[in-house]
């Protein structure tokens, strides 16, 4: 179970994850952190950090802790260690015990651990310090201030998910956050470059605003070794399965709190009913274990800010076909990002997600080449293929997603793209459980895989290597 200690007291436990120092100059927040070296391997030496696109310098320190702690605690937990910290916002506090057990409940090997806090103040309450020991305590509804504006944001790239959550709250006019240090590197200037103007390019297509937040949480976190010691636990990546939920929003806290955002939205991976692998068995929830879930999303807050877990209630292709009926009432010219893989942004068009959602766009009646693809019948061509062979379906949830395909084919229907006709009529009765079951690679090739193609290209590099000399060694087909 995973508890907290309002006492900077350990009592002989260990190991430990400390988080030292935490300093801010302007934009930067930067912690200093140290663990047991049972913990080692999971850490890389360098301090985290994260910037904003605003001064967050004048919030108190409890705010400044979230992005670290959002970070090193599911790392802790994990091993069976405790975190402490100096000082931390009292309503992330009450979130981490939640989303701690929660995870303990997904995953067995998560053995859980305790937030060890010396402070734990209320958002308003009176003496809250900030790093220069002055009193800069704040009512909540007034950020830093500033006059909060009661502000609705969401995390956002442009995919599916996002733009759906986008078109079901458009009314609101939520801010756009990017984050960079997920899907784009922390050294890749030219691919960040590119995404922050696709990004402010959506934001002018919507008439809202963007921010960008970057971190090195994944150079912090070694990710790699975290793949490789917990992959056959869970399904995905470290940071997929088990993080991302509390990392990506806790990253947010202090922008959210100077602008004055009273709630993120972050849009739903999976759905109620999403199939569940039978080594997930004793997890009850309403979908795969996931480290973006209700069941941890919803739970987490701080000062003045709520976090919604947003469409879990409908399916992928049910996503797709929202963005579809927006279109059909509001004809703006819209491009929808699926490929991780292009330097620039654009879709690659050969890629599995590439493949799957020009595919879904079709059946919803869209005609993907309106939208950033160009997609031909040599395209589903080639998709029958790479499903046939078993490269495409490389873990249980991309299954998963073929099998939401699958059912949303209707075969009564004509679709506006080429080939897509063809592709629906034999995707409608293939026997997509036995393919994944007999074809494709051997298991040790399809784990790596699974691993790479689900992590950023940063770590993807380091990933490599291994994910080359398996496939050398495997026998082909």
């Amino acid at each position: 179970m995973v508890g907290r200690s309002a006492s900077g007291s350990d009592g002989g436990r260990s190991p430990v994850v400390s988080v030292d120092s935490v300093t801010v100059d302007g934009c930067r927040v930067e912690a200093t952190v140290s663990y047991s070296d049972a913990l080692r391997p999971f850490f890389d030496e360098s301090p985290f950090y994260v910037e904003y696109g605003v001064d967050v310098s004048d919030l108190p320190e409890s705010i400044l802790t979230i992005p670290v702690l959002a970070h090193v605690c599911p790392v802790a937990w994990a091993a069976g260690a405790d975190v402490r910290v100096p000082v931390a916002d009292r309503r992330f506090l009450d979130s981490l015990e939640t989303v701690g057990n929660t995870l303990c409940a997904m995953y067995p090997f998560v053995e859980g651990g305790r937030v060890l806090v010396e402070r734990a103040p209320e958002w308003n309450e009176p003496g809250q310090s900030g790093t220069d020991g002055a009193d800069d305590s704040v009512a909540v509804g007034d950020p830093a201030g500033a006059g909060g504006t009661g502000d609705t944001v969401m995390l956002f790239t442009g995919g599916v998910d996002s733009l759906a959550t986008y078109v079901r709250h458009h009314e609101a006019e939520p801010t756009l956050i990017n984050v960079r240090g997920w899907l784009v590197g922390v050294d890749d200037d030219e691919r960040w470059a590119h995404t922050r103007r696709r990004i402010a390019d959506y934001a002018d297509r919507f008439g809202t605003d963007a921010q960008f937040v970057e971190s090195n949480m994944l150079e912090f976190l070694d990710t790699a070794m975290l793949d490789a010691h917990y992959k056959p636990r869970h399904d995905g990546a470290w940071y997929s399965a088990v993080g991302c939920g509390l990392g990506l929003t806790g990253l947010c806290a202090p922008l959210a709190v100077a602008e004055g955002m009273d709630r993120l939205y972050l849009a739903a991976t999976h759905w109620a009913g999403f199939p569940t692998a039978d080594r997930f068995e004793s997890w009850d929830g309403g979908a795969i274990p996931w480290g973006s879930d209700p069941a941890i999303d919803d739970e987490i807050a701080w000062a003045g800010t709520e976090v919604a877990h947003d469409a879990f209630e409908i399916t992928r292709q049910e996503r797709v076909e929202t963005i579809a009926e927006f279109l059909r009432e509001r004809p703006i010219d819209l491009p929808i990002r699926a490929c991780e893989a292009s330097a620039t942004g654009s879709n690659c068009d050969r890629c599995e997600k590439c493949a799957r959602t020009a595919l879904g766009l079709a059946l919803a009646g869209r005609d993907p080449n309106d939208h950033g693809f160009d997609v031909s019948a040599a395209t589903f061509e080639r998709a029958r293929r790479e499903i046939e062979a078993g490269n495409w379906l490389v873990d249980f949830h991309i299954l998963a997603y073929w099998l939401d395909l699958q059912a949303s084919v209707d075969p009564d229907a004509s679709y506006p793209v080429a080939g897509v006709d063809a592709f629906a009529d034999w995707l409608r009765t293939a026997d997509l459980r036995a393919v994944a079951a007999r074809s494709g690679p051997p298991v040790s090739h399809r784990v790596v895989r699974a691993a790479a193609r689900s992590v950023p290209a940063s770590v993807y590099a380091r990933l490599s290597p291994a994910y080359d000399a398996v496939r050398e060694r495997a026998p082909r087909p």
